[in-house]
């Protein structure tokens, strides 16, 4: 028999791994598994997501992106089977790529959210409880990413980069000239990095302790504003919601319906139609 295993990093099969990337990266490599097993009826191996990182530490984020509790303990092979059939058999189809992205499952959306929201530890889902949805969410991604030299390395699709917070001012103020929405803000940066943001008039900063409870809340709000991140592109995807981008940072299409806006913004540019129409009924 075969078996599927999402690896994510080194060192995992004894429980928790070394390294590997942020949690929405990992998020395609473990969707790309289970689709496969899925497909050929083939059993899973419980993926490692817990880790042990020393740069989040070094680079003081207030996201350790360690993972230690934001799944539950899975169905599918763990422990002494698990340990045994990674490391000494050749049974094991292993995933470790995200090249494609979204592309191998785009259209599978209902399934990758219904398996995740299986997964994840329920008080990462219980801290959203009471969370206002008619609202725009905010990702303003800072801490790792650098600045960019300039904005036409980002127009020309240099990804990973920090957005200019002079951009999210002016979308927020094109959202606030038509309607009083809520507007909050997630950021792995610090208040004084996003005052300007914070100036404006309905703007709060907000975070529900743990990046997987900030990505569905995310996903949840009526419209996203994005940061050039695959993290703003996981809540893009799983809540199939309204999603503004930086021009040059919408890297591939995963809204299924034509009915929601899914599209670049430059600073001088109007909203669209279906856009203003859905915040002014909120």
């Amino acid at each position: 028999m075969r078996y599927v295993f999402a690896s994510l990093g080194r060192f995992e099969s004894l429980g928790i791994r070394v390294g590997g990337p942020g949690l929405a990266n990992l998020l395609f490599i473990w969707a790309n598994s289970i689709i496969y097993a899925r497909d050929n009826n083939l059993p899973i191996i419980n993926t490692t997501w817990k880790t042990i990182k020393i740069g989040t530490f070094l680079r003081r984020e207030r996201d350790k992106r360690m993972y230690l509790d934001l799944f539950k303990d899975q169905n599918g092979i763990g422990g002494i089977k698990k340990f045994f059939l990674i490391n000494f058999t050749n049974r094991v189809i292993v995933f470790s790529k995200m090249e494609n992205l979204f592309l191998n499952f785009k259209h599978e959306h209902l399934y990758i959210k219904r398996e995740l929201f299986k997964i994840i530890n329920q008080k990462h889902l219980v801290n959203l409880n009471g969370f206002n949805n008619n609202s725009v969410g905010v990702h303003v991604r800072l801490g790792d990413f650098r600045t960019p030299k300039n904005d036409t390395f980002l127009r020309n699709g240099g990804w990973n980069y920090r957005i200019p917070i002079d951009w999210y001012v002016q979308i927020i103020n094109k959202i606030k000239n038509i309607s009083n929405i809520p507007v909050y803000i997630f950021t792995d940066g610090n208040q004084h990095e996003i005052k300007e943001i914070l100036d404006i008039d309905g703007c709060k900063s907000i975070s529900f302790d743990s990046s997987v409870s900030d990505m569905i809340a995310l996903s949840r709000c009526k419209v996203l504003i994005a940061s050039g991140s695959t993290f703003s592109m996981w809540a893009s995807f799983l809540g199939q919601n309204n999603t503004i981008w930086f021009p040059g940072q919408l890297r591939q299409e995963i809204i299924s319906s034509n009915n929601i806006f899914e599209g670049e913004i430059d600073y001088d540019q109007m909203l669209p139609d279906k856009l203003i129409n859905l915040i002014k009924s909120v």
